[in-house]
């Protein structure tokens, strides 16, 4: 039987197998996601959590159309679960070190734009150079989760909120501001204050959090009704690049799409971007790597997007992506 197992008494008990699928399933929110996590199926997780709920006794997951939420006892069970797996997980780190220090597993949360426009052109470089470091970047993370126990290092706008298990180091700094196409702004106008800029046409992305932008650019953000709103970053870019209208990207895009032009208006918000991580994390040489990897990537003295002072874009030219240059360097 898969799952539930025998002891000598005849009782059966919980394969640790059930126990990873439940804390995924609950991290995740549906068993689909779990799948992905563990790279497994589907019906494995849903036969491995059937088996755990039927070896407890309650049922540990609602289940709906948008996925599953934890019920009172899934609560319960989880907050021992993830205690289980987060040691486990330094039990694995410390063995796998002790034998490979520069081998393994290291998983990166980050936001599907900072994984897609920032890392991805840069991970290519780190895989030859690692070639036993096995990344998995995922781009999954939205700013309200916790680093969630498969997370090695997290990149997220917010700092770990007083996690005494958690460390985190700013990272960098990213400007939002308003952006176009040149078509677009040929055909409407390119607005130079905050209110004449309100009635253009908006492109909003459903993650933008509006507390850490000042008052002014909240009453932008209640006058400027959007026009269309995504939840991509990806699908925003495009849509801008093609003339859908005008909307807040950070400046640290703009090497990898320099035919977008930023309005003559003051950034919408600069917040701080940060390294977030397990405690016991940096233990492991292996995430300690990624990590120094990781720093690079936001390195404010190559990169000037990313200083705390604002750079305008047109002072950018010196400076360069290097995937986005085919290997020109400056």
């Amino acid at each position: 039987m898969t799952g539930v197992r025998m002891d000598g008494r005849g009782a059966s008990r919980a394969d640790w197998d059930d126990i990873k699928a439940f804390v995924a399933a609950a991290e995740t929110g549906s068993f689909g996601a779990a799948a992905r996590r563990l790279r497994t199926t589907q019906p494995t997780i849903t036969r491995r959590i059937d088996d755990l709920e039927t070896r407890l006794g309650a049922r540990l997951f609602n289940r709906g159309l948008r996925g599953v939420t934890l019920t009172r006892a899934g609560e319960l069970v989880f907050d021992r679960a993830f205690t289980m797996q987060r040691a486990f997980g330094d039990i694995e780190r410390l063995v796998l070190d002790a034998e490979n220090p520069n081998a393994g597993d290291v998983t990166i949360a980050v936001s599907e734009g900072i994984g897609g426009y920032i890392l991805g052109p840069e991970v290519a470089d780190f895989m030859r150079e690692h070639p036993a470091i096995r990344l998995a970047i995922d781009c999954g993370f939205h700013p309200d989760n916790p680093v969630d126990g498969h997370v090695d290092l997290s990149i997220q706008l917010g700092d770990a909120g007083g996690a005494t298990d958690m460390t985190a180091k700013p990272l960098a700094t990213l400007h939002y501001a308003l952006f176009a196409a040149r078509e677009y702004l040929d055909t409407y106008g390119a607005p130079t204050r905050l209110d004449a800029a309100a009635g253009h046409r908006f492109v909003y992305h459903a993650a933008q959090a509006r507390d850490r932008w000042d008052p002014k650019t909240n009453a932008f953000m209640e006058l400027a009704a959007p026009a269309l709103i995504l939840n991509s970053s990806t699908a925003m870019l495009q849509a801008i690049r093609r003339g859908a209208g005008i909307g807040a990207i950070p400046t640290a895009i703009l090497p990898l799409a320099p035919d977008l032009v930023m309005l003559d208006i003051p950034p919408l918000a600069s917040p701080t971007l940060w390294l977030c991580h397990h405690r016991e994390a940096m233990k492991s040489a292996r995430v300690a790597r990624v990590a120094e990897w990781l720093v690079s990537i936001f390195d404010a003295r190559e990169r000037p997007w990313f200083r705390p002072e604002f750079v305008h874009p047109s002072e950018f030219a010196e400076w360069s992506w290097p995937a986005a240059t085919a290997g020109v360097r400056r």
